[in-house]
């Protein structure tokens, strides 16, 4: 659980030089999302928000995400200028999840709209991205989750059926080595010529397209037909309809 190394100021130097940004490491942090985004307000350049324990943690749609400390890859990095909408560089990241964790060993990741990584048809990470607007471009918060070490205890009961974790998965990952591939790879997506390619490797490890699924909104639901495609914005495309937000149930 080498996290921690990122306290002894010479490995964070190193570090934020092999990945071309400032890193603030916390050992314990409200959100990551709300520092890093205090830091855009603030005017700073790149930088990534680490923490080996949150204890407001940000999930999509108001929700919480709750981990047990030193337990996942907890982190927040500011973009500046911005390189996508939110919604659609939410999307990109899940591609950049899915490779960096394919360079430390664990090839089989799946995505389903709109942000989420899953191992074995069950959430494994997750993605927040929120983006403000200047005369120089705009900056853009991504936050990222990535449950590593959990066992299945440390799951609420609620969860169990549908969370997992990388080890529950039968992958051992060390949390440094996640932070720095997971940090190349976000990078390499963030370039607008490198678009085209992720989008095409979101839809090669989606787990929805080609079936029939449910769009739901505050539990209601909004749509249901074939999901046929993302666009390249990233609105997934059901039927006929043209879907923007929400929650998506495979249903054959």
């Amino acid at each position: 659980m080498r996290l921690a190394l990122l306290a002894i100021p010479a490995v964070r130097s190193a570090l934020s030089l092999e990945i071309g940004r400032d890193i603030e490491y916390h050992p314990e942090l409200a959100s990551t999302q709300d520092r890093a985004r205090a830091l855009a307000a603030a005017g700073s350049g790149p930088v990534v928000v680490v923490a080996d324990h949150q204890t407001a943690g940000q999930g999509t749609r108001g929700r919480s995400w709750d981990a047990p400390a030193r337990t996942s890859l907890l982190a927040s990095w500011l973009f500046r200028p911005a390189p996508a909408e939110p919604a659609l560089f939410a999307l990109l990241a899940g591609v950049a999840v899915a490779r960096a964790l394919a360079s430390l060993g664990m090839n089989e990741a799946s995505l389903k709209w709109p942000n989420d990584v899953e191992a074995g048809q069950k959430k494994v990470a997750g993605a927040l991205a929120h983006a403000t607007t200047d005369g120089e471009g705009g900056s853009l918060v991504l936050g990222i989750g990535v449950n590593v070490h959990q066992t299945q205890d440390d799951f609420p009961a609620g969860l169990r059926a549908s969370a997992t974790s990388l080890a529950l998965a039968g992958h051992t990952v060390d949390r440094l080595s996640l932070l720095v591939a997971l940090s190349g790879e976000l990078d390499r997506v963030a370039r607008s010529d490198e678009r085209s390619a992720a989008l095409a490797e979101w839809r090669a490890r989606s787990t929805v397209l080609g079936r029939e699924v449910e769009v739901t909104r505050e539990g209601r639901p909004v749509v249901r037909g074939v999901a046929r495609d993302i666009a390249d914005d990233g609105a997934l495309l059901v039927g006929s309809e043209r879907v923007v937000g929400g929650d998506v149930r495979t249903l054959a």
